[in-house]
C-alpha cells in the first residue's frame, strides 16, 4: 500500500492511498473465512458453509466492508505516522473500487494553519479619550426622568402632540366589505410611528369624543395592510393621558438612591467615563487586532466556519422557540442566513486562528484557578453551584471550549497591553 499527504492549502490536505487488488482480495478473504462461522445458509451447516458460495451470496458486502476497513485503517495509520490533528472526521473522494484493479482513495481533511504570527508587539493604535460633557451628562439624566415619567389621565383639556390616547377604531378599506376593528389601542400623537395624517385628525380631541376621517397611505407605508391604500376610520377616544417630568431636583437625586442632585450628577458622570472608557478601550483594541491580522493572510478552515454557523443558526433557532414559535412550521430562509453571516463567521474563525497562535507564542496557559474563577461567574446567573456547572460542562465536553476562550482573551489582552496607544 501506498500513501501520500498532499498539502492543498495551509489548512486543507488529502491522504491519497492506492492498494493493490491482491491486498484487497487477502482482506475479502479474511472477511469471508468470518462471515463462513456465522451465516446461516440454507441447505449448509453453520461453519460448514463453502467459501465459494459465501463469495457468491456476500461479495458485494465484503467488498465495500472490506474497503472500509482498509480506509479506516489508513486513517489511523496517517495520523499516527504524520502526527496530524484533524479538525474533523474526513471526507472519503476520487473511490475507485473495481475487482482485478488497485484500491485508489483520497481521504480530504482540515488541520490548523501552521502561523507563526509576526510584528504583534509595539503595534501602533490609536484610542479616545475618554471625555464626558455636560451635555451628555444632562441627556443621561433626561434619560432617568423619562424611564420614571409619570401618565396623568386629562379629564378635560384636548390632545396635543405628546399625548398618550388609547381608542378604539374601525377602520372601511375602500376594497372590502368587512370593516377591521380593534379596541383599546395605545398611540401616541405626534411621534414617528403614528402616521402623519393619523395624528392631525385626531388634534384637539377631547375624551369620550368620536371622530371620522380618511387617511391615504403611501405605497412604501411600513405596514403592509396598509400600503397605497385610503382608509375611512372611525376613532373613539376612551382616554387622554399626559406624560409628565419629575422636577430635577435633591428629591429626585434621592428617589435615584443618592444624597442630593450634585452627587447624583457626579455619580451619572463617573458611569460615563468608565462606559466611554470601556467604548475606546474596545474599540482600540478590536483595531488593534484588525491590523495585525491584516499583515498576513491565512486560509480558514471550512469546517470551523460550518460549526460557527450551526452554532448561530442553533441560537436563533432557541431564541425563536423561547418566543413560542413553532420552526418547523415558520417559512425561514435558513440558507440565507448562513450566506449573510459566513462573512462574520470567518472572521470569527481567524480572530480565534490568530489569537491561538499568539497564546502559542507566548506560552499562555489557563489555569484551573482561572477556569474556576470564569466558572464562578457563569454559575453567578444560574441556580447552579459551581461543582455542578462543572460537571454539565466537562458531560457535555465543553470545558476545553471554555478553556480556549479563555486563552484567546488573554492573548488579546497581552497585545493590547504591549501596544503602542496613542490617546487623542
Amino acid at each position: 500500500m501506498t500513501a501520500e499527504i498532499v498539502e492543498v492549502n495551509s489548512c486543507k490536505r488529502d491522504l491519497e492511498v492506492e492498494l493493490p487488488a491482491s491486498e484487497l482480495d487477502q482482506e475479502i478473504n479474511g472477511l469471508a473465512r468470518e462471515y463462513a462461522r456465522k451465516a446461516k445458509v440454507p441447505g449448509f451447516r453453520p461453519g460448514k458453509v463453502p467459501l465459494s458460495i459465501i463469495q457468491q451470496r456476500f461479495g458485494k458486502d465484503m467488498r465495500q466492508e472490506a474497503t472500509q476497513n482498509i480506509i479506516e485503517r489508513s486513517w489511523k495509520q496517517a495520523i499516527d505516522e504524520h502526527k496530524l490533528q484533524p479538525l474533523a472526521q474526513p471526507v472519503v473522494k476520487d473511490l475507485e473500487n473495481k475487482p482485478d484493479n488497485p484500491l485508489k482513495f483520497k481521504l480530504s481533511f482540515e488541520v490548523l494553519p501552521d502561523l507563526e504570527v509576526e510584528d504583534y508587539k509595539e503595534v501602533p493604535v490609536t484610542q479616545t479619550s475618554a471625555e464626558v460633557t455636560d451635555e451628555k451628562v444632562d441627556q443621561a439624566i433626561e434619560g432617568y426622568r423619562e424611564r420614571q415619567a409619570q401618565f396623568i389621565p386629562l379629564d378635560e383639556g384636548e390632545a396635543v402632540d405628546g399625548h398618550i390616547l388609547t381608542v378604539t377604531v374601525d377602520g372601511q378599506f375602500e376594497d372590502e366589505t368587512e370593516p377591521a376593528h380593534q379596541e383599546d389601542i395605545t398611540l401616541v400623537l405626534g411621534h414617528p410611528q403614528t402616521h402623519e395624517e393619523f395624528t392631525k385628525n385626531l388634534l384637539g380631541v377631547k375624551s369620550g369624543e368620536t371622530r371620522n376621517f380618511d387617511v391615504e397611505y403611501p405605497e412604501e407605508y411600513h405596514q403592509k395592510q396598509f400600503a397605497g391604500k385610503k382608509v375611512h376610520w372611525t376613532v373613539l377616544v376612551k382616554e387622554i393621558k399626559e406624560k409628565q417630568l419629575a422636577e430635577l431636583n435633591d428629591d429626585f437625586a434621592k428617589d435615584n438612591g443618592h444624597e442630593n442632585l450634585e452627587t447624583f450628577k457626579k455619580k451619572v458622570r463617573n458611569d460615563l467615563v468608565t462606559e466611554a472608557t470601556q467604548n475606546a478601550e474596545k474599540e482600540a483594541r478590536e483595531a488593534l487586532l484588525k491590523s495585525i491580522m491584516e499583515r498576513q493572510k491565512v486560509d480558514v478552515p471550512d469546517c470551523m466556519v460550518q460549526d460557527e454557523l450551526e452554532s448561530h443558526v442553533n441560537r436563533i433557532a432557541t431564541r425563536l422557540a423561547m418566543q413560542g414559535v413553532d420552526i418547523q412550521q415558520a417559512s425561514i430562509d435558513w440558507k440565507k442566513i448562513f450566506d449573510e453571516e459566513r462573512p462574520r463567521a470567518e472572521e470569527s474563525v481567524r480572530r480565534s486562528i490568530f489569537l491561538n497562535a499568539i497564546a502559542k507564542q507566548e506560552k499562555i496557559e489557563i489555569s484551573g484557578e482561572e477556569i474556576d474563577s470564569e466558572l464562578q461567574k457563569i454559575a453567578e446567573g444560574t441556580n447552579k453551584s459551581v461543582a455542578a456547572l462543572k460537571a454539565q460542562l466537562e458531560k457535555e465536553g465543553r470545558i476545553e471550549g471554555l478553556k480556549q476562550h479563555l486563552r484567546e482573551n488573554k492573548a488579546f489582552d497581552f497585545i493590547y497591553r504591549n501596544a503602542k496607544i496613542n490617546l487623542e
